[in-house]
């Protein structure tokens, strides 16, 4: 391939470069030639005169000689000159775009990093993200909350998967729209986390009322209210995650239970309408 490359037809740029430089080099040993000659005679005390063979030679070979190697002896340094500029600029070429394909192969690695952490049917954290987030939170201390859909399963069984995806979208959206201020990821089929600064834990209440009767449009056109159980516990920078996740789950199964054992109808019978 590099031997192609050398032996490869210059192009006409190439070949303008060429000439000027052959020409300017020749230029250079005719003028130097000349007056070095002439220094020398001068130095060796000749003298030229026009008249006569010998002083006619001493008067064109300084230009003649030069002009007639030159050029000759010029070329392939030129070529050869040529063929490395060339080779330079491909080299500085390569190196660009090899630096533009680093950048786009470290992009492509970040979004596939990315992907890896977040659930693709609502585009929050998903359980690795969850505690990926958590397991880096710089001495911070925060609240967490799971919730988890409740009567989930009459929703995939009374109209389908497509409807359970829709209910579990409408609840992110919504944690999303509650908790801007918090972070929120999918660890579960329906169960969900959001973590919070002990500074803001008060907005989480508005955030739970909400999960109470929401209202959510199935594909079919069919409205119906979900409601979700949730449970809290203080996540402190000395607390392990799973110590404070063991702890809200028990809380939220708790509420699940006294939800599950009141006059409350599931879903999928008094609160759902047409």
């Amino acid at each position: 391939m590099e031997r192609a490359r050398f032996g490869e037809v210059v192009d006409a740029a190439s070949r303008e470069r060429i000439r000027r430089r052959v020409v300017s080099e020749t230029v250079l040993a005719v003028a130097g030639s000349t007056v070095a000659c002439y220094l020398t005679y001068l130095a060796l005390g000749l003298k030229l005169s026009a008249t006569g063979t010998g002083g006619l030679v001493m008067m064109i070979a300084p230009i003649a000689t030069p002009l007639a190697v030159a050029p000759f002896a010029a070329l392939p340094f030129a070529r050869a000159s040529e063929r490395v500029t060339r080779l330079l600029e491909e080299v500085e070429e390569t190196k660009h775009r090899l630096t533009r394909e680093i950048a786009e192969r470290a992009a492509v690695q970040e979004r596939l990093e990315e992907l890896v952490r977040r659930d693709p049917l609502t585009g929050l954290l998903n359980r690795r993200g969850f505690f990926e987030l958590t397991a880096d939170r710089a001495g911070r201390d925060l609240v967490l909350l799971v919730l988890d859909v409740d009567d989930f399963k009459l929703v995939n069984d009374s109209w389908g998967h497509a409807a359970g995806d829709t209910v579990l979208r409408a609840i992110a959206a919504h944690l999303g729209r509650a908790s801007a201020r918090a972070d929120v990821a999918r660890i579960g089929g329906d169960e969900y986390a959001v973590v919070a600064d002990v500074a803001i834990a008060s907005e989480l209440d508005g955030l739970e009322r909400g999960l109470t009767g929401l209202p959510v449009e199935l594909p079919d056109g069919t409205t119906t209210t979900v409601s979700c159980s949730t449970g809290r516990a203080p996540l402190p920078a000395t607390r392990s995650v799973d110590a404070a996740l063991a702890e809200a789950d028990a809380r939220m199964y708790g509420a699940k239970r006294r939800r599950a054992g009141s006059s409350a109808p599931p879903v999928g019978t008094g609160r759902l309408r047409r």
